[in-house]
């Protein structure tokens, strides 16, 4: 009688920790680790720089690692790419953009020109602590160029893949400085 009743103590305690430690709100009893977790949803400053913890909303956060975007729930250095860039490619492009930040997430516009043409172009990416990663599209859609880029220090630096129709890749390196053209 006395196993039974310690078994379904047992079993009952088992389930409950189970079950608290499903509720996204479950901070554990031992002090230490739960100042440890809610430590890591707090921002961060460090020599002036402020970091995001983004997305702090777990839900959000683990929805974006489900999708296979982890990129996109990295803490990042707040808005460190927002304003104007000029990107010279290998090639003799040039790309000049107007980007937005938002936590770990980059997007903005601008104009890719080549010798004998310019159109607008569109690029979304997302920054880490030392890179940069994009993919910059022209308005005709013609190509989609994939950029990854250093941003340790500047000069910034990088490699670049132009997808072209017809399975056609061409490489090639890139550099990244501020830029003040007009919008």
């Amino acid at each position: 009688m006395k196993l039974k009743l310690f078994s379904l103590v047992v079993l009952f305690s088992i389930g409950s920790i189970a079950e608290a430690q499903s509720n996204p709100h479950y901070m554990s009893t031992d002090p230490a680790i739960r100042e440890m977790m809610i430590s890591l949803d707090m921002p961060r400053t460090t020599g002036g720089v402020s970091f995001i913890s983004m997305p702090s909303d777990p839900a959000i956060r683990e929805m974006l690692i489900s999708m296979d975007m982890p990129r996109y729930a990295e803490s990042v250095p707040a808005k460190i790419m927002n304003g104007s860039w000029q990107l010279n490619l290998s090639d003799e492009r040039s790309i000049k953009l107007t980007l937005q930040q938002s936590g770990s997430a980059v997007f903005g516009k601008g104009i890719i020109t080549n010798s004998t043409i310019s159109q607008m172009a569109y690029a979304s990416g997302s920054v880490s602590e030392n890179s940069l990663n994009l993919e910059i599209v022209p308005e005709s859609a013609t190509e989609l160029y994939v950029i990854s880029i250093n941003i340790r220090s500047m000069p910034y630096e990088g490699q670049y893949v132009e997808f072209l129709p017809n399975s056609i890749l061409k490489t090639g390196t890139i550099t990244m400085s501020t830029n003040d053209f007009a919008h």
